[in-house]
């Protein structure tokens, strides 16, 4: 039987897809997924990342969530 595929999740990243983040953060559910599986879709108004400091950031198309928000670097972390 063949070992599930895995797929690499980012570490923190400026940019995502030509878009600057407002600052440096890990990406996060929808955008991560979009990296980590190369996947060709439509991008939503609003992108996750997790941020490294203890506040929520909501700007330039951006949320930006505390460390403790943080998903597990796995499909089902990033998908609930």
């Amino acid at each position: 039987m063949a070992a599930p595929q895995e797929h690499q999740f980012s570490g923190p990243v400026n940019v995502f897809q030509e878009l600057r983040l407002p600052e440096t953060a890990t990406l996060a559910g929808y955008s991560a997924l979009i990296r980590a599986y190369g996947l060709a879709v439509p991008l939503p108004r609003t992108l996750s990342a997790t941020g490294e400091h203890h506040r929520i950031t909501k700007r330039a198309g951006w949320r930006i969530v505390t460390p403790r928000h943080a998903p597990h670097s796995t499909l089902e972390g990033h998908s609930l």
